[in-house]
């Protein structure tokens, strides 16, 4: 009876070939399955074919048994399933159509001894004319509450519906007060503090008696310093991601890290992250418009990781965003990332990568 059915491979999985292995990752679960290059052009076959006819194309009784040990595999880990009429599972499109979204992210350095009000209400403007919906607030100064809550009563009249904050330790910016500062403002999904005793996370939780506890947001306390911004770039097994079905679409044909995004420097130099050299001017006489359709500036948007050297051979390539910042050939824009600590020729996360 099986003989008759169709093979479908789960529209949540993906298979990715490597260097020397293959991938199957399972989004819905964010579960990985290593396998050979072999039976990864086995599924490409036996994809939306009828079971009796790729047993029939078998040469030997060997193989047959192979196939039909990988077959059990397969749907016992509910990989894929068996049905009994495959056009009425088409395959889902890779396509992704984000034209609609004119700027994506924005990165804004404050530092309160630097702070212009007025220019900090112009840039939300534009921000909000372009559709911009993730910011992130790198704070350069100490923690301050007062200068805090005039930032997010600005951003609040943004489109922004993702808020981090990153900021540096300090003692007396305590969890406590951090704890209720998010609280206090909905928008805020993480802050991020660097160079504190010890590394710790903590889930900001609305508990009110009668009601289902919500996690309002998240801190992150990190062990290593802030360093405007040189802490980026660091690629290892804890922050690829294996959850998202759209980002691995995505990184076929984009930028993980610099499309569609921008950074404004404590200065108010526009540039496309915060540790590039390359600056597009100030945003006193710049529009951010004018910026996002300059060429020599959108010309990183576009660089994938089948375009990368070494990352094109990872079978982890559509899991992690790529930084241009940090690359192990300055003077080679497709160079591979520096702080990647993966060898995919070895299959090893290595000690000596470069981690700062």
């Amino acid at each position: 009876m099986r003989n008759e059915l169709y093979f479908i491979l789960s529209s949540s999985c993906k298979i990715v070939r490597g260097y020397k292995r293959s991938v199957i990752i399972d989004y819905s679960r964010g579960n990985l399955y290593f396998i050979s290059h072999e039976y990864h052009e086995l599924v490409d076959i036996i994809d939306r074919n009828q079971i009796k006819k790729i047993v029939e194309s078998l040469e030997d009784e060997e193989s047959i048994i192979c196939f039909e040990e990988f077959l059990s595999f397969i749907i016992e880990n509910e990989l894929a399933f068996l049905v009994k009429n495959a056009d009425r599972y088409p395959k889902i499109s890779e396509e992704v159509d984000e034209n609609f979204v004119l700027l994506q992210d924005v990165i804004i350095e404050v530092d309160e001894n630097l702070f212009n009000k007025n220019n900090f209400i112009a840039l939300c403007e534009d921000l909000t004319s372009l559709h911009c919906q993730d910011f992130q607030i790198r704070l350069l100064s100490d923690f301050s509450n007062k200068f805090f809550n005039e930032i997010m009563l600005l951003i609040s009249g943004t489109n922004c519906n993702y808020l981090e904050i990153h900021c540096s330790y300090n003692e007396e910016t305590t969890r406590e007060l951090l704890h209720k500062f998010i609280e206090e403002h909905s928008l805020i999904s993480r802050m991020v503090i660097y160079g504190a005793p010890i590394i710790s996370k903590y889930e900001v939780i609305n508990e009110v008696e009668g009601h289902y506890p919500i996690s309002l947001g998240e801190m992150i306390y990190l062990d290593y310093p802030f360093d405007s911004g040189n802490c980026c770039g660091i690629i290892n097994h804890e922050n690829l991601n294996f959850t998202s079905f759209h980002l691995h679409n995505k990184l076929k044909t984009k930028n993980g890290c610099l499309d569609k995004k921008i950074t404004i420097d404590k200065n108010g130099n526009i540039k496309n992250c915060p540790s590039m050299k390359n600056m597009y001017g100030n945003i006193e006489e710049t529009s951010i418009k004018s910026v996002v359709n300059n060429n020599v500036f959108t010309k990183f948007w576009d660089i994938n990781k089948d375009q990368i050297s070494v990352c094109k051979i990872c079978e982890f390539r559509y899991n992690c965003t790529d930084c241009r910042a940090f690359i192990e050939d300055s003077n080679d824009l497709y160079s591979k990332p520096s702080k990647c600590s993966y060898n995919p020729v070895t299959t090893l996360w290595e000690d000596n990568a470069i981690i700062k």
